[in-house]
């Protein structure tokens, strides 16, 4: 078959006078090649016509384009009138291209702006962000986004290949002041002077080289430099930042805002330097920070990975399991599965999905236009026969088919840019991002727009034309012209490709949306029905005391209110990121039990009255407890941590040593397994440490008096913390917020599954019509011979079952293969519902028959004296 298709191409396209040379040289090198084996001989005499297809063996296609101005009048005028004539056929085609389109270029702009994340500055492909990976036993284990405070600098002056370098750190929050206004900002990020050596973003005011060199200086983005100063010139202006500083700040520059396809967003840069005495210079304890580097163009990551891993031994000692790697920043937002990344990263299964749906879309329109053009190619015949015994050849005929294609094509090309700009506001909605304000007027935009109709037409109109143009004047003169078999088995064939695209987008659309359910509506381990997280302000370090103390007096009062049932602490509330927890990747044991074991452990801090306020209950052993003196170096376990160490009974740690690093804890007590963050990470084994100033509360409301309970929390927030505004939300709706992307996920492929159903049964309504139109007369002979109209409709189904049952055995495997491996990314998931998919496939059974045996219905009620008359 490849062989047959790619000798069809080169006698087409190759100048008689070569061909028959050429054609034997190809033959007698393919039966050199069948040695090494038919399919390979036939791959490369497919390669070999490839590449003579060019200008100097291209015969002449003039033939296609007549220079006659009449003659191209003519051909416009009766492409017009055809169009206008069948109206049905017509508005369908225009209308699915138009939708097609529409939908394909929305698609693509989402999924071109994801993959554009971090590309557009000016030297993105040199840019890495050097992170730090954990290797136990040759085998990588956990990849942390985040490395050591000196590494970069040691990165810099140890590596020749490491041109800059510059090294952050991304709060969680910092509150500003200015004037009697008080904002809380969650978008702030330390940098040092390199900061703009390696990402060159536009300086609008203040130099480069000196606005991040002085402690406790700012660098606004435009848009927060018109929120805090308006019109003002912010150079040299303050703003008080509260907190762990509470201290005032120097505005030393301003940079164009952050584009939003970056992974490490900001709006307001502090100097570096600001933070200096809390890190420490040589700091190789804690690596909470986010470094970069930009590479020499030249420089080879797999020899540098050997000097990162002499580097990691050197600075961080031989026995070290952690080490320093390089990570591409161009790929962070669709390929990265490290943890503590700077926002959760995208998807990459997710756009290659979207990029099939938008295919399927745009596919199934064209399908359409294929269909019924050669569908009607028996109306077309007297045209194509007398054209031709006046004189017309075939290649004046392709051009006149052609012809017609461009302009359905550019009618739909026109409605696809007006429905784009209509159903943007949604789109972006659908989405979750602002990808475009406008179509018309974004050159990226209107060039797909016409390189896909272009590319639409020649697909959608090329092969129609062929066959119209290919038609016996003598036989259709004398009235011998049938429907070609070929035509009709590759109209069949369409159609189930047509079905079949249908079934999978349904199916994937009912699965999404099933793993999602299964997700938001399993147990997760812990009570977050009315119970609010509030996060606390963070002060300075010589303010602790009094913070602490006021801190207490804040819980007490809440505790004691009558709509509040308990009050909690915690380091991290629950419902947040997965890289919402501190974590130990050195050796742990149980002393006495279990040997030394290499992996992560994870930290969380908690008070006594955390555990009761979310209701996770003890396996066994006691809480904690704040009246103990005695409870200092003590510390719960969870289930999976003791699994991880091979241990099955809970009741045998209780009392036990645990070693952490350099600390000995007793274990107290057992805590049940819960999921503290997205259903799709597995439960981490966890160590809890007591802490009675904690970082955030949790406050169990009573369900019936909850607004007043909440009245009450912002009266005393207000109270105890007048310079911080309060940031609270429901646990509940934390965790829903986990499954956003998901939820959208759903959405997007419920909604253009839709629109390829809608589509797909426009043009079966289209085909189905002209088929039963075609079938008048036999209709007609059928109900003089005693048939019912149901066994007429019967007739007409069996062929469109025989269809469907094709397109259910190619897409049932499909969908299955497809969405498993989806399913596959979520540790707690669903099996994969077989009756979903067949459900699916039922939906577009039923929507094709009722399709179907409308159209049938009204020709087989006909009178048949009226239906006789076709013939």
């Amino acid at each position: 078959m490849i062989k047959y298709l790619a000798q069809r191409f080169f006698q087409w396209f190759c100048h008689p006078d070569y061909r028959d040379e050429i054609s034997g040289d190809l033959e007698e090198l393919y039966q050199r090649n069948v040695k090494h084996g038919k399919r390979v001989a036939q791959w490369k005499y497919f390669l070999q016509v490839l590449v003579l297809f060019r200008p100097s063996l291209i015969r002449s296609f003039s033939q296609y384009f007549n220079s006659n101005p009449a003659m191209f009048r003519n051909y416009l005028t009766t492409g017009t009138r055809n169009l206008l004539r069948h109206k049905l056929a017509t508005t369908i085609n225009i209308l699915g291209l138009a939708i097609g389109l529409a939908s394909f270029l929305l698609i693509s702009e989402y999924v071109r702006f994801e993959e554009s994340y971090d590309r557009f500055f000016t030297d993105a492909d040199q840019i890495y962000r050097l992170s730090t990976v954990q290797r136990v036993n040759g085998e990588v284990g956990v990849k942390d986004a985040m490395t050591y405070y000196p590494a970069s600098r040691v990165l810099k002056d140890e590596l020749p290949e490491v041109e800059e370098a510059t090294v952050t750190y991304k709060f969680e929050e910092l509150i500003f002041r200015r004037e009697e206004s008080v904002i809380q900002e969650k978008q702030v990020v330390t940098a040092d002077s390199s900061f703009f050596k390696v990402f060159d973003y536009q300086i609008i005011r203040g130099s480069s080289e000196t606005m991040l060199t002085e402690p406790y200086a700012l660098v606004l983005t435009e848009s927060k430099a018109r929120f805090y100063f308006g019109d003002q010139d912010p150079i040299g202006q303050t703003l008080e930042v509260l907190g762990e500083f509470n201290r005032t700040f120097k505005v030393t520059g301003v940079i164009q805002d952050v584009p939003e396809n970056t992974h490490y967003k900001f709006d307001i840069l502090i100097s570096g330097g600001s933070i200096k005495e809390r890190v420490g210079q040589d700091n190789w304890n804690d690596f909470t920070f986010y470094a970069f580097v930009k590479l020499d163009q030249y420089a080879k990551l797999s020899p540098l990975d050997k000097k990162l891993t002499a580097l990691s031994k050197k600075y961080l000692g031989d026995e070290t399991n952690l080490f320093f790697t390089f990570y591409p920043v161009a790929d962070i937002h669709l390929k990265s599965d490290y943890t503590y990344e700077a926002e959760a990263p995208g998807s990459e299964r997710a756009v290659v999905f979207l990029r099939i749906i938008s295919l399927f879309i745009l596919l199934i329109a064209c399908v359409n236009y294929v269909n019924l053009s050669t569908a009607r190619a028996v109306n077309r015949a007297k045209e194509v026969g007398l054209r031709k015994v006046v004189g017309a050849v075939k290649g004046q005929l392709i051009g006149q088919f052609l012809l017609e294609a461009v302009l359905v094509n550019l009618l739909a090309a026109y409605l696809a840019l007006l429905v784009s700009e209509l159903l943007l506001p949604y789109f972006n909605q659908l989405v979750g991002k602002q990808l475009l304000p406008h179509v018309w007027n974004q050159p990226p935009f209107l060039l797909s727009l016409l390189v896909f109709f272009i590319i639409g037409t020649f697909v959608s109109g090329f092969y129609p034309a062929l066959v119209l143009s290919g038609f016996r004047p003598i036989e259709v003169l004398k009235g011998k012209f049938r429907n070609a078999r070929g035509g009709a088995r590759l109209r069949k064939g369409l159609v189930v490709v047509q079905f079949a695209a249908s079934v999978v987008l349904i199916a994937a659309t009912f699965i999404v949306f099933r793993q999602v359910q299964f997700m938001q509506g399993r147990d997760l381990g812990i009570d977050t029905d009315y119970v609010v997280g509030v996060s606390l302000p963070q002060v300075a370090n010589g303010q602790w005391k009094v913070h602490n103390q006021r801190v207490a007096s804040f819980s007490d009062l809440l505790q004691n209110h009558v709509a509040v049932e308990t009050v909690g602490g915690t380091s991290y509330l629950p419902g947040g990121s997965g890289d919402d927890i501190d974590s130990w990747s050195g050796q742990i044991q149980i002393v006495g039990v279990t040997n030394q074991t290499t992996g992560t452990t994870y930290v969380n801090y908690m008070d006594d009255r955390f555990l009761s306020t979310v209701e996770i209950p003890l396996l066994a052993g006691r809480g904690f407890d704040r009246n103990r003196t005695a409870d200092t170096a003590v510390v719960l376990v969870n289930q999976t941590f003791l699994r991880r160490l091979n241990i099955a009974e809970v009741e045998s740690v209780i009392n036990k040593q645990v070693q952490v690093g350099g600390l000995e804890l007793k274990i107290i007590g057992v805590v049940r397994d819960f999921n503290r963050t997205s259903l799709k990470a597995n439960v981490e084994p966890t160590i809890y440490l007591p802490d009675y100033t904690p970082a955030s509360l949790v406050v169990k409301l009573r369900p019936e008096q909850y607004q007043q309970g909440l009245a009450y929390l912002q009266e005393t927030w207000a109270e105890f913390f007048p310079d911080a505004p309060l940031d609270y939300s429901f646990l509940d709706d934390r965790f829903a917020t986990l499954y956003a992307q998901d939820q959208r996920f759903g959405d997007i492929f419920a909604t253009f599954s839709g629109l390829a159903i809608f589509i797909a049964m426009l043009g079966l309504f289209g085909l189905s019509s002209f088929m039963a139109a075609q079938r008048t007369a036999e209709v007609g002979v059928r109900k003089v011979l005693g048939a019912t109209v149901p066994s007429i409709i019967g007739i007409f189904y069996r062929d469109f079952l025989l269809l469907l049952g094709i397109s259910g055995l190619i897409s049932l495997p499909a969908v299955y293969f497809g969405m498993n491996g989806w399913l596959q990314s979520y540790a707690y998931r669903i099996d994969f519902p077989w009756l979903l998919a067949v459900a699916a496939l039922l939906i577009v059974v039923f929507f094709a028959l009722l399709t179907v045996g409308y159209q049938v219905y009204q020709v087989a009620v006909l009178n048949p004296a009226k239906t006789l008359r076709h013939e």
